[in-house]
């Protein structure tokens, strides 16, 4: 596993990110590009992105489309950080993510439909729920942002197909089960992964 970060120039529509990570991992791996985790958070003279990937990336084809050629722009392997996770340890934490509901619209239908959360009440209790399966309980968080992402089915087609609800939590959490944590970690969480949503990333907890 790789945690590649590059500071970026703009922030391009999320169809442009997945086109530039496609080209990021050429030949065999392309197809699998898009099962890589991706978010792009903001810094105090910029913004960066991060992706999580199970292959080493190039980070010249990323740079070239949507960042800069920055000394900050890097691959790290991540399994001796991951390797480092133990239950009890206490840190800090973001994570962009969709939460969602399930529901039925009428009382005669089969299946339920999704909708997005849309109070912060909503969000943190999802939150929650997601620490129960993931390894991990929320102690402090806060909703520092929510946005609708729109997606268009291809680059030429000028109306939306889809959108959703990212939602970027910051806060404290204490890791439960280190195991499942670190699939949390690797391979998300919840749902939109493709489209900048799901990764987790940790910061030195300072008494």
């Amino acid at each position: 596993m790789y945690m590649t970060r590059v500071i970026l120039e703009c922030v391009p529509q999320p169809n442009a990110i997945c086109e530039v990570l496609r080209a990021a991992f050429p030949g065999e791996h392309s197809d699998k590009a898009m099962e890589n985790l991706w978010r792009v958070d903001e810094l105090e003279d910029g913004k960066e992105l991060l992706v999580v990937s199970s292959h080493l990336p190039q980070l010249q084809p990323i740079a070239k489309e949507i960042g800069t050629c920055d000394e900050r722009n890097k691959t790290l392997p991540y399994a001796p950080f991951l390797g480092r996770l133990e239950n009890g340890q206490a840190w800090n934490f973001r994570l962009c993510a969709n939460p969602v509901g399930h529901k039925k619209k009428n009382a005669s239908d089969k299946r339920e439909k999704l909708y997005a959360l849309r109070t912060a009440a909503e969000q943190l209790e999802w939150l929650g729920e997601q620490g129960l399966k993931h390894g991990f309980d929320v102690k402090e968080c806060s909703v520092i942002s929510d946005e609708w992402r729109m997606f268009k089915a291809d680059k030429d087609d000028k109306k939306d197909a889809a959108r959703l609800l990212a939602v970027t939590f910051e806060g404290l959490l204490v890791v439960t089960d280190a195991e499942a944590f670190r699939t949390a970690l690797t391979q998300g969480i919840g749902r939109g992964k493709t489209h900048g949503c799901g990764l987790l990333t940790l910061a030195k907890n300072s008494p």
